[in-house]
């Protein structure tokens, strides 16, 4: 009986469902496909449209053209930078590259120089530094230096607020190389410093390294030859189009790919030489392989100028080092002031630096870069001319650093880099009164506090101040 029952109801609700209305279907359950659920047509709406005259979206001005990803400018065009403007007048320019002016006046604009001579009009606006009974030089040019702005990149590493920088800037000098980079002194500031990277490339081919000197020689014979591959390849492809170009990824990369630019010259090389051996072994060198090299030391260049002025060898030297000849050796040898006066004369160009090539205050005078232009007075003690030596320090300095096309003269177009000194250059009495980097006044003798018992154009005679060293004997302390 049960059974039944079960059945019996069982089939009374089938029969309820089968006979009751299907629910309406709801939207978000119902199956793709079904036209109930298709969205319903909209209906037509006018639609607005441009004027002719009126530019489509992404070409007009301001914010409604841009997306939103793009940086809104307001609407308001960038403000052009006003011109700066610097005047030095009434100075006795030194040029380097050119005659001695009198009474001339120099103009730049937004750091580069733009007018030099007699009766130059000033504009309205400039910076006018009345330099009457001053000298005027291109800012000096330290081809070695250490520690005064950071390594490369300087421009990442350097600190420009310190006291070595002032003390440089004092000493009338502007542009450094500093690691393998040529650097402007900009004091306080970062605008502009690099005036060049990549100076050089530095080999080795000393006597105290052969193996040094092997791998250099196979190295420059391997690019050479590849070289001579490239060239061969281009004439056999004027002839033949199937022509196989030699394999070249070898040299794009490492020293194969630095003495390729040593070959092309594209590069200049630095070698470290003193001997007179090594300098002849270096003078070989750049015939064989027609390659520019700078030598930095030679201390016996004396003795082998003529075959450095044929190899067209450049040298960095400094005048004041000293040492005694070898009695046993038959041949001139060891060093002498007359160094810079003897390769000069045989036509090596010749860039001076001091023995040091930092800023200290806790050594003894005249070992560092504050004698700049003292060392270079050294090298007229030797022989020198005059002129030689304030080329050696800027015009010369500049085009062994190859930027010579912006700094080392005063000419019309290059950077407006000036040491105004009180008097000639080479004395050991003349100070520097205002060091301009860029057209900017980078150092103010008169607003320094450093050496501040020194200033310009007082009386050369006046009693030392009472903290002044030595102390007369008997002085009230």
């Amino acid at each position: 009986m049960r059974m039944i029952r079960s059945y019996l109801g069982a089939l009374a609700l089938c029969t309820t469902l089968a006979i009751a209305p299907p629910a309406p279907a709801r939207q978000d359950s119902s199956l793709p496909g079904d036209p109930a659920a298709q969205p319903q047509p909209r209906p037509d709406r006018p639609r607005r449209r441009r004027p002719p005259d009126q530019p489509p979206p992404d070409q007009r001005s301001g914010s409604e053209g841009q997306s939103e990803a793009e940086p809104r400018s307001g609407g308001k065009p960038e403000k052009k930078k006003d011109d700066r403007f610097l005047a030095i007048k009434g100075a006795t320019v030194h040029s380097v590259s050119g005659p001695v002016l009198q009474n001339a006046t120099i103009v730049c604009t937004n750091g580069r120089i733009t007018a030099v001579g007699p009766g130059v009009p000033v504009p309205e606006k400039a910076e006018v530094i009345d330099a009457a009974g001053f000298h005027v030089y291109p800012g000096l040019i330290a081809v070695r230096s250490i520690a005064l702005l950071g390594g490369d990149p300087p421009e990442d590493t350097s600190d420009v607020f310190t006291t070595q920088l002032v003390a440089a800037l004092g000493a009338g000098i502007t542009t450094v190389a500093t690691g393998n980079t040529a650097a402007k002194l900009t004091y306080g500031t970062l605008e502009d410093m690099v005036v060049k990277r990549n100076l050089f490339e530095t080999i080795r081919y000393g006597s105290s390294d052969p193996a040094a000197k092997r791998r250099l020689r196979e190295s420059l014979e391997k690019v050479r030859q590849l070289l001579r591959d490239q060239k061969a390849y281009e004439e056999e492809r004027s002839r033949n189009p199937d022509a196989k170009a030699p394999d070249d990824k070898w040299a794009k990369s490492g020293e194969a790919a630095t003495h390729l630019k040593l070959l092309k010259g594209e590069a200049t090389a630095l070698a470290d030489a003193e001997l007179a051996y090594d300098l002849e072994q270096t003078c070989e060198l750049a015939e064989e392989f027609g390659i520019r090299v700078v030598v930095r030391g030679a201390r016996e260049g004396w003795t082998v100028a003529p075959r450095m002025a044929r190899a067209g060898v450049w040298a960095i030297v400094t005048p004041r080092t000293r040492d005694d000849p070898d009695k046993r050796l038959m041949r001139p040898n060891g060093g002498t002031i007359e160094n810079a006066a003897i390769l000069y004369g045989h036509g090596v160009p010749v860039a001076i630096v001091p023995s040091q090539a930092g800023v200290s205050f806790g050594g003894l005078g005249g070992r560092d870069l504050l004698q700049l232009n003292l060392e270079a007075a050294f090298g007229v003690r030797g022989g020198l001319p005059e002129d030689a030596a304030v080329r050696s320090i800027t015009l010369d300095a500049a085009r062994i650093l190859g930027i010579d096309d912006r700094v080392g003269s005063i000419q019309v177009g290059k950077d407006a880099d000036f040491a105004i000194v009180t008097g000639d250059l080479l004395h050991y009495t003349t100070i520097a009164r205002w060091t301009i980097v860029n057209g900017r006044v980078a150092y103010d003798k008169e607003k320094e506090t450093l050496f501040q018992h020194i200033r310009t154009g007082g009386d050369e005679n006046a009693p030392p101040p009472k903290d002044a060293w030595p102390r007369r004997l008997g002085q009230e302390q």
